[in-house]
């Protein structure tokens, strides 16, 4: 047999103790599966089709901290120290979910303040729910 010739990036898992690293790349061999790359690109293929198959479109499903974080929005807090408060999160784990919401178009940023707030710097970002949001999860 031949060397098997590859186009996959390589891949370390870290974490593998060097018997186990072995014993894998010997359970690869063994089963034809290929390379690492490719058996974990396969393995990772499957497991977001599973989850697809059961939430359905994964960049608008919710996480229950998500949920939560998108339901206490709804409900009138539109700040982050607001959203803090209400769910009890730290403030750099709201700021990281509410990053993540509104770039997978779920929330959305308004300013609040007018020229005059703007000139003196007290324009804020305030989070909503998107229409876009709402009318899909109806």
């Amino acid at each position: 047999m031949g060397a098997e010739i590859c186009s996959m990036p390589y891949v370390k898992i870290h974490g593998l103790s060097p018997k186990t690293r072995k014993k894998f790349n010997r359970a690869l061999r063994l089963t034809n599966q290929g390379s690492q790359s490719r058996w974990l690109l396969t393995q990772i293929n499957r497991f977001i089709r599973n989850q697809e198959m059961k939430f359905g479109d994964l960049l608008l499903a919710l996480t229950a901290d998500e949920e939560w974080i998108v339901e206490v929005v709804e409900s009138g807090a539109a700040e982050p120290e607001q959203i803090c408060e209400e769910t009890g999160f730290a403030l750099v784990a709201i700021e990281r979910m509410l990053s993540d919401l509104v770039e997978r178009d779920i929330l959305e940023i308004r300013k609040q303040g007018g020229k005059t707030d703007q000139a003196r710097g007290a324009r804020r970002d305030l989070y909503f729910v998107t229409e876009k949001y709402q009318s899909k999860s109806e």
